[in-house]
């Protein structure tokens, strides 16, 4: 991976004339990712020799203050403009945390030489796990998680937004002016993403993934395209996270290359047919498998209740936060006449000894170039996996290979 080399950015105030930056007046800061004074600058689309570093949170301590919009030189790889970032255990997962109503958190990344790079080509991805709104009953609509892309400054940049009010929007703000360029209504898919008042649920995750591609930007939410609108005003930038109105678990951000997030387009519901003969246990697929809280899978010949909203990438285990281990229902079927024994199968040999690490989900932290196993067989990383990737031969993150 080439090494990253960061600065810390400029922060411009106006408010009337010149005058000193208060709490009170925060709001009104001026970011400049770009500054004219600094520089020089180089652009191009995110890639292997263009990349950043990306932020896992799992290198720092438990509640280790990362970085405030008052103390930019804390961090290298990212400034926070608004609000704190925490890191945070949480059982086994080390996560990012956030608390405050106005959360803004911008990357900056140079190449080996030392030049900054404005992004063309770039997808954003993150995680964020809602835990609370704040200003209950008093929530203002907007109020949600947001991915920046191509930002440039606080009054230019895109942003792809999954909003309280249960609305998708991707927004261009330019010289300081929002106006929406797309906007759709937020149903039940992979999860169920709103309440029973048709709000936006806490107590769950979002993968969020906005990317901008030539004049193209997309916004995916856990794998499925919600939303996509052509627009030229802005060509280059670096990405961000906002956060209004919550406190918010963050995991996983990364910027990734244009051509490395592959999306479902949505697609209308399908019509209900007469159902066959239901199975009341069904195979958990990773990455296919659509999880309802409370029902039953099987997987690797065990059986798991689902809870806490597990994805289609949280594989079940006994040591998930998601699944809680069942005892196997056999589902009812009619008496058929009984097999006729067959020669047992000879046990297959284990996996050899091997400097491989063993690869648990959500879990194993990869860099691209490390070889895991899983299900004693190896796997050598590519395309920055994240902890719920798991492995398989048919995997864009993943390649097959000889264990070491």
């Amino acid at each position: 991976m080439v090494k990253n080399y960061f600065r810390v950015k400029n922060i411009f105030n106006y408010i009337g004339s010149l005058c000193l930056l208060t709490s009170s007046s925060s709001a009104a800061a001026f970011y400049d990712a770009y500054p004219e004074s600094e520089g020089p600058y180089i652009s191009g689309p995110a890639s292997e020799n263009l990349q950043w570093l990306g932020e896992d949170f799992s290198s720092y301590i438990d509640v280790q203050q990362l970085e405030c919009s008052n103390n930019k030189n804390a961090i290298d790889h990212f400034d926070v403009t608004s609000g704190c970032l925490q890191a945070k255990y949480v059982d086994s997962w080390k996560l990012g945390w956030t608390d405050d109503k106005v959360f803004r958190v911008v990357a900056i990344g140079k190449d080996s030489n030392g030049s900054e790079i404005k992004y063309t080509d770039q997808t954003n991805q993150y995680r964020a796990f809602i835990k609370t709104w704040k200003n209950s009953g008093s929530i203002p609509a907007w109020s949600g998680l947001h991915a920046f892309a191509r930002y440039q400054t606080s009054d230019d940049l895109y942003v792809g937004s999954i909003r309280y009010d249960g609305n998708v929007t991707i927004k261009v703000k330019y010289q300081g002016a929002y106006t929406t360029l797309a906007q759709t209504k937020l149903t039940n898919g992979v999860k169920n993403y709103l309440n029973t008042q048709g709000k936006l649920a806490a107590g769950q995750w979002y993968d969020i993934h906005f990317s901008v591609v030539g004049n193209k930007l997309t916004l995916a939410l856990d794998g499925v395209e919600l939303l996509s609108v052509n627009n030229d005003l802005l060509t280059e930038g670096t990405i961000g996270i906002r956060t209004d109105n919550l406190s918010a678990y963050l995991d996983d951000w990364q910027l990734l290359p244009s051509d490395s997030i592959v999306v479902d387009p949505p697609t209308d519901p399908e019509i209900p047919t007469d159902p066959e003969t239901p199975a009341e246990v069904v195979e958990f697929i990773p990455g296919k498998t659509k999880v309802i809280n409370g029902d039953i899978y099987s997987y690797d010949g065990q059986c798991y209740q689902a809870k806490n909203s597990p994805g289609s990438w949280e594989v079940p285990s006994n040591a998930s936060w998601f699944w809680t281990a069942v005892e196997c229902v056999d589902n009812p079927s009619p008496p058929t006449d009984p097999e006729l024994p067959t020669e047992p199968v000879p046990p297959t040999d284990p996996l050899p000894p091997t400097t491989a690490v063993e690869f648990i989900p959500g879990s194993t932290k990869v860099n691209n170039g490390d070889t895991v196993t899983y299900n004693n067989i190896c796997y050598q990383a590519k395309n920055s996996p994240g902890s719920w990737e798991t492995p398989s031969a048919n995997s864009w993150f993943w390649d097959v290979v000889t264990c070491p």
